[in-house]
This record gives C-alpha cells, structure tokens and sequence, in this order.
C-alpha cells in the first residue's frame, strides 16, 4: 500500500531492460500502467514497454501500446516521443 509501489515496477522493469530481459521488463511497466495509471511514471512506462516490444519483435503490440500511450496521456512529454516514434514504425 506504499506510495512508491509504482516507482519500484518502474525501476525493476528499467532493471531488467538493462539486462536484455525484455519479457520482464515488459510485464514490469505493463504492470505499472495497468495498475498505477495515476502515476506520473505510467506515461513514460507505456513509452518503455513499447521499445521492449520492438526489441521482442513486436511491432504490432508497439505500435498499439504508444497509441494506447498517446490517446491516455496526449499533454504528457511520452506522448509526443510516442508521436515521433509512430511515425517511423512499419
């Protein structure tokens, strides 16, 4: 019930990005997203999932975790990174 739940999701998934293990990683920040969306980290972790989802070779669940990201938090600084980076995805 601490207030820096959602801070210790985010830094255990950057944790396990650090290391390659994406899969964790991912789970992490979804975790934080879904259950912590009031969290000023969610933006930047939805942001975070979709590069573990690009580097899982899912281009797909990226592209719909930045719009998911976009359309839930459109004033935030990860939304406009998630903008730029839509753009590019095939």
């Amino acid at each position: 019930n601490s207030v820096f739940v959602p801070n210790v999701h985010f830094w255990m998934a950057e944790s396990y990005s650090a290391l390659k293990d994406y899969k964790n990683a991912l789970a992490s920040y979804q975790q934080l997203a879904e259950k912590y969306s009031y969290s000023p980290k969610a933006p930047d972790a939805l942001l975070a999932a979709a590069n573990c989802q690009q580097e899982l070779k899912s281009v797909a669940g990226a592209k719909k975790t930045l719009k998911q990201l976009v359309a839930k938090y459109p004033d935030s600084d990860a939304a406009g990174k998630a903008k730029a980076i839509l753009k590019t995805l095939k």
